[in-house]
């Protein structure tokens, strides 16, 4: 019966794996002078009906009356599961220029009531350049090349169904605006060369940045005033101004392929890991240009600054080690060899937390004595980041958990499920909250840290890499 029934889940995935390798790509145009689009969905009012509809089509029309479609795989709707929320309908890219239309295609829709689903009508031709199904609203923004905007489509459920059975929905669509709130957190979307803006009240998308070319790691200065991004293939890294959300310049001087970040106490030197080059980059923020480069181990991945003692900690992938570097004189003063290959780090007061990829124990760096403890995690974490008191969250990307380590007790105290591949982690103290991104299902999941239980799921770019919460 065993062999049998591992027969039958081979059988079923091998026809889930080949019906998911048939399934037609979507063909995007390319553009010689396009800027990147994103379309979210959303609705502010409670749902007083259970309204099912199905988005096949999207385009959008210029200022000369030139359409613009958009591939778009059927897209499912359903007012109660959007209620308050807001869903990703599409990423892409449109010739620059002036826009006024979006035309939406509705294919199907339906009404549950009484525990009764009943078919609708879809959506009536109200002029002779419609046809059945199409929908269009009214909107104005500019596409900007090598830019990136969000375009917000509010859908109004209460208002959406004449005589009883003919779907009829209202959207209201404006651009993202220059009233993006202050109290913001930045996601690096390494896929889509891009960093989204996330309002933290609301928990909700406001915003996307343009920035280089597969953006990793991501820092803000204390006072909140910029961010920093590593873009690892443009060998660059991008300083966002926060008062603006835009790009104020781009620093080039670098090695290969910049990863991951970290200020110094006074916020005037930035350090960057080089994978490729093996080196850290010192930067001087005033200037913007790299004015030193500290040789460390084979393939440095994270780096932490410990701003009580003025060092910097590295982890080196392939030397299996930790390389501790004195800020003030740019000296690795010391070495920390491992027995397995060290990936993301965490500094919390005066332990070091140390992820690996191919244990399943998470290292404890003691400081000053440099002595190592390792705390049995039943999986391989690796990223790490601190927490509340006596907390440290762990990643899991195989079984796609985040752990809660006790650090008093040494222990997991629970395991909560988040999206796909979990990777960066940012805390909201004030508010209690773990953001989370997960790069393979292309979110970021909310956790309440007190009920331990994810509260919100928000939508960003491609790859979500890292996060950074401004401080308020």
């Amino acid at each position: 019966m065993k062999k049998l029934h591992r027969i039958i889940v081979v059988f079923f995935l091998i026809v889930f794996f080949a019906s998911c390798a048939l399934m037609p790509e979507i063909n995007e145009p390319t553009y010689s002078n396009a800027g990147q689009v994103f379309v979210y969905l959303s609705s502010s009012q409670e749902p007083s009906t259970d309204i099912t509809f199905v988005i096949s089509g999207l385009s959008f029309m210029n200022r000369d009356g030139i359409w613009f479609d958009v591939p778009l795989k059927p897209r499912s709707i359903n007012s109660i599961k959007l209620s308050r929320n807001q869903i990703k309908l599409r990423e892409f890219y449109l010739p620059d220029g002036k826009y006024k239309k979006i035309k939406l295609i509705v294919s199907e829709a339906s009404l549950e009531r009484d525990n009764e689903k009943h078919s609708l009508a879809l959506p009536q031709a109200v002029d002779n350049q419609m046809i059945h199904g199409e929908l269009l609203v009214d909107i104005d923004f500019n596409v900007f090349y090598r830019e990136s905007l969000c375009l917000f489509v509010d859908w109004d459920i209460n208002r959406s169904i004449v005589d009883k059975y003919l779907f009829q929905p209202r959207f209201v669509a404006k651009p993202q605006g220059l009233e993006i709130k202050n109290i913001l957190a930045y996601v690096s979307n390494e896929g889509s060369n891009c960093v989204t803006v996330i309002d933290k009240q609301e928990d909700s998308v406001v915003g996307t940045i343009a920035v280089g070319e597969a953006p990793m790691g991501i820092i803000a200065s204390s006072d909140g005033a910029r961010i920093y991004v590593a873009n690892s293939r443009s060998n660059s890294i991008s300083v966002i101004d926060t008062s603006v959300n835009r790009v104020s310049t781009t620093i080039d001087n670098l090695g290969y392929s910049p990863e991951e970040l970290a200020l110094s106490w006074d916020d005037n030197t930035l350090f960057v890991t080089n994978p490729r080059s093996n080196n850290v980059s010192v930067i001087d923020v005033a200037s913007n240009m790299a004015v030193a480069r500290i040789n460390v181990g084979e393939k440095p991945i994270d780096i932490v600054a410990d701003t009580e003692r003025r060092k910097l900690y590295v982890s080196n992938y392939y030397s299996l080690s930790i390389s501790v570097i004195d800020m003030a004189t740019l000296v690795v003063e010391s070495t920390i060899n491992l027995s397995s290959n060290p990936k993301y780090l965490a500094l919390c007061d005066d332990r070091l937390y140390i992820g690996s990829e191919s244990v399943n124990d998470v290292y404890v760096l003691n400081i000053p004595s440099y002595s190592i403890d390792t705390v049995n995690m039943g999986s391989r974490p690796e990223r790490l980041v601190c927490g509340l008191t006596n907390r440290v969250y762990a990643g899991n990307i195989a079984f796609d958990e985040i752990s809660f380590l006790h650090t008093g007790l040494d222990m997991i105290t629970k395991n909560i499920a988040v999206g796909r591949s979990p990777a960066g982690m940012d805390v909201d103290a004030i508010r209690r909250k773990l953001y989370v991104t997960n790069k393979s299902s292309e979110d970021v999941s909310v956790i309440d840290i007190k009920t331990e239980r994810v509260i919100k799921t928000v939508h960003v770019g491609k790859k979500p890499h890292d996060i950074v919460l401004v401080a308020e």
